[in-house]
């Protein structure tokens, strides 16, 4: 009988510390430092009520050169690539080679990797997500994108240029190869 209790116990305890690890992973939570625009900036990307879908691609293409929103708002020394996959993505991931990070946050930044097509994905939808570190090694920035079929893009903290989230056929294609290029990848 008491085996079965200290059997019931240890399951009980893997489980929570689990869940905690999970959500600390996944929340990035012991090492963040995102600089994100003020609610009343984000309000603006907001759909309003009286909006149409013109006026909202509008005020989204009045940010396109405002540095402000540009991605991700703090010098980049480190990205990471992981595998959307929960519990052991936080421990299978590849750095991308430093002559290379520019060339990420340059596809970032540039509206003609992305399309205006509505997006109606979560982020566990996502095949891959990057970290993007500070030379204090704290993350301040992540990207979740979907290559396989959904061709979706979300970054945090946000970012206008990258319109709703869809990506193009070129932004497609480009990430697509980064990501399968080994030559790029430590």
């Amino acid at each position: 009988m008491a085996s079965n209790k200290t059997l019931l116990v240890t399951i009980l305890v893997t489980v929570v510390l689990s869940g905690i690890w999970y959500w600390a992973e996944k929340n990035d939570y012991f090492q963040t430092a995102y600089q994100y625009v003020s609610p009343s900036e984000q309000e603006i990307f907001h759909w309003q009520e009286d909006d149409s879908a013109e006026l909202l691609i509008e005020r989204y293409r009045q940010h396109f050169k405002d540095n402000s929103y540009s991605f991700p708002r703090q010098k980049v020394t480190k990205i990471k690539l992981y595998r959307n996959t929960p519990f052991i993505s936080g421990l299978s991931g590849k750095t991308l080679k430093q002559e290379y990070v520019d060339t990420l946050i340059r596809f970032c930044n540039d509206t003609a990797n992305y399309t205006w097509d509505e997006t109606t994905w979560e982020e566990s939808e996502s095949e891959y997500y990057f970290r993007l570190y500070n030379k204090q090694n704290k993350i301040f920035g992540k990207i979740f994108i979907c290559t396989d079929g959904c061709y979706m893009i979300k970054s945090i903290p946000f970012t206008p240029r990258m319109k709703f989230g869809g990506l193009s056929e070129k932004g497609v294609n480009d990430m697509r190869n980064l990501i399968n290029d080994k030559t790029k990848w430590e």
